[in-house]
C-alpha cells in the first residue's frame, strides 16, 4: 500500500509528532518563565545580528541664567551597554523500550519537562545579573523583613527610578515576609489587625506586585538567597535579548533504537542599568 501515515523517519506520522512536542515545549517554557515579562526585551528574531546596545542617558542638570548672557553647552554623553545573544538546550534520548512500557503515553510529558527546563535557565540567567546592581538592601545570614522591603523601595524612590515597581523573591524571602507582616499589630494596614488574606497571597505589597521564584540565586556560599525589586519593563535595569525561542527536534537514533529530542534557544541577558534606578538586590537568609 502507499500513502501511509506511519513513524518513519521524514514521514508525516514523525513530522506530527515533532510539532506536537514542539507546541508543548514552548507552552511549558511560556508557562513557566517569570522573568523575561518583567524585564526590558529587545526581539531581534528579524534582525541579522546577535547583539543590542542598550544606551543610558547621563543625569542632566539645568542652571540659572544671566540676561544678555549667553548659554553655555551641556555635552550629552551617553554611554551603552552590550548584550549578545547565545545558544542554551538540552537534550533527552527516549529509547524505544521505555515508550512501550512507560504509562505516561509517548514523548509528551517529557516535552513539557524540557520546556520548563529551558524556562528555569532563563529566569537563573536574569536572577543571576541581579549581582550587577550597586544597592543592596538585607542583612546576610538574616531573614526578611518588611523593613528590607521598604529600603528596597525607598532606595529605588531615591533613585528617581520610574514604576511601577516590581520584586522577584525567593520562597522563603517571602515566607519570612509573611511571618514579620503577621507579627504586626496591623497599624501600617490602617485596620486593626493584618488581613490574612493579603498576607497569605502576597501579590502586592505597598503597590509593588511580588514573584516567587526558587530561581533566585544562592549568595554568600549559600548563605543568603538574592531577591530584587527593580521597575517593570522598559525601565527594568535587567535586559533580556531574544534571537530565537524554543525550538524542538527530533532526531531518530536507529541502531540505538531511541529518539533523541533536542530543545534549543538563541537569547542573551544581562544587567544595562546597574544603579539605584534599575533595581536593588535584596540579600537575606538562605533557606
Amino acid at each position: 500500500m502507499a500513502n501511509e501515515v506511519t513513524t518513519a523517519a521524514l514521514s508525516a506520522g514523525e513530522l506530527i509528532a515533532a510539532e506536537i512536542v514542539s507546541r508543548l515545549v514552548i507552552d511549558a517554557a511560556y508557562a513557566e518563565s517569570v522573568m523575561p515579562p518583567l524585564v526590558r526585551l529587545a526581539d531581534i528574531s528579524g534582525d541579522s545580528t546577535l547583539t543590542v546596545d542598550f544606551p543610558k542617558w547621563p543625569m542632566l542638570a539645568a542652571s540659572d541664567l544671566t540676561e544678555a548672557t549667553d548659554m553655555s553647552n551641556t555635552a550629552v554623553n551617553t554611554t551603552s551597554t552590550s548584550i549578545t545573544a547565545d545558544e542554551a538546550g538540552i537534550m533527552i534520548t527516549v529509547t524505544d523500550m521505555l515508550l512501550n512500557s512507560s504509562v505516561l503515553g509517548g514523548l509528551e510529558p517529557y516535552a513539557a519537562e524540557l520546556g520548563k527546563s529551558l524556562a528555569s535557565k532563563i529566569d537563573g540567567d536574569l536572577l543571576f545579573a541581579v549581582s550587577s546592581f550597586t544597592s543592596t538592601v538585607g542583612t546576610t545570614g538574616v531573614a526578611m523583613t518588611e523593613t528590607n522591603f521598604l529600603e528596597a523601595l525607598y532606595t529605588l524612590e531615591l533613585g528617581n527610578a520610574r514604576g511601577p515597581f516590581i520584586s522577584v523573591l525567593h520562597p522563603k524571602q517571602v515566607h519570612d515576609l509573611r511571618l514579620a507582616l503577621a507579627s504586626t499589630t496591623g497599624a501600617v494596614w490602617g485596620g486593626a489587625s493584618t488581613p490574612a488574606g493579603d498576607i497569605g497571597a502576597m501579590a502586592s505589597l505597598y503597590g509593588v506586585d511580588i514573584f516567587q521564584s526558587t530561581n533566585c540565586a544562592s549568595v554568600n556560599v549559600n548563605v543568603d538567597r538574592q531577591g530584587v525589586m527593580m521597575p517593570m519593563g522598559n525601565q527594568s535595569g535587567l535586559a533580556f535579548v531574544l534571537k530565537t525561542g524554543a525550538k524542538t527536534e527530533l532526531q531518530r537514533d536507529a541502531s540505538l533504537r531511541a529518539t533523541e529530542v533536542v530543545v534549543t534557544a538563541v537569547y542573551g541577558h544581562g544587567c544595562v542599568n546597574p544603579d539605584a534606578g534599575g533595581g536593588v538586590k535584596i540579600i537575606t537568609a538562605h533557606e
